[in-house]
């Protein structure tokens, strides 16, 4: 897949492709690719006995690695502000589109990894993931962060973290179905939803359905509280 010329305006990120078997790839590539790999094949692609349902921890990973469909850029450097990490979001969201594949379905299956191995203080990734929610819900694309101690809740299992993650990193792929309660506590999350997956409801019914559920008690507590994190779980 020839991805040059696709670098970030802002930050100089370079997507490369996480699971290429080319040698030229492997060779250039940062020196803690391996280690990330081996996180989202033995951990987000395996089911894990807390996480509170069957299946692997990640449902959409899998695919993305089997199509090799899974890009990654690495932001390197100890102190990195907001807005810095803001500017590599924003090369995310253009660098997205161009990266193959360009068309659906199979577009749906990639995923684009913004990883940040120097960062030891994760304030400023959560700070960014919750600016920029928004901006790509609005897209159909969901943004979330991981980190190494990341404590966010689960779903399904409060006490189960799958956002923890040996690298900091933020994280971007297409809206999913199952991604609902992950944007069910906002009624602009929720419109957006309905009118992907349900795009023959009018436009009126759809912000009265949004209204409505925005109302209802969210099922758990970790549920609610995962809402802002979407990716794994």
């Amino acid at each position: 897949m020839n991805i040059d010329g696709i670098i970030g305006a802002r930050s100089g990120m370079q997507p490369t492709n996480l699971f290429a078997d080319d040698r030229a790839t492997r060779e250039a590539e940062h020196p803690r690719a391996a280690e990330l790999r081996q996180w989202t094949r033995e951990h987000l692609c395996r089911p894990h006995p807390d996480l509170g349902r069957s299946g692997p921890v990640c449902p959409y990973t899998a695919r993305a690695i089997a199509h090799e469909y899974l890009w990654v850029a690495f932001i390197e450097g100890r102190h990195i502000d907001t807005e810095h990490i803001t500017a590599v979001v924003d090369d995310m969201n253009d660098l997205f589109p161009a990266l193959p594949p360009q068309h659906k379905p199979e577009a749906k299956i990639k995923a684009f990894l913004a990883v940040f191995p120097d960062l030891t203080d994760y304030a400023n990734i959560d700070t960014v993931q919750n600016d920029q929610k928004t901006r790509f819900v609005d897209k159909g694309l969901m943004i979330g962060q991981f980190y190494p101690g990341c404590a966010t809740p689960g779903l399904h299992n409060p006490d189960f973290h799958a956002l923890d993650a040996p690298l900091p990193l933020l994280a971007i792929r297409y809206m999913a179905p199952t991604d609902f309660p992950f944007l069910n506590t906002r009624h602009e999350w929720i419109d957006t939803y309905l009118k992907i997956f349900a795009p023959s409801i009018p436009g009126f019914i759809s912000n009265s359905l949004a209204d409505k559920l925005l109302e209802t008690p969210a099922p758990s507590v970790g549920a609610a509280r995962s809402a802002s994190s979407p990716g794994a779980d």
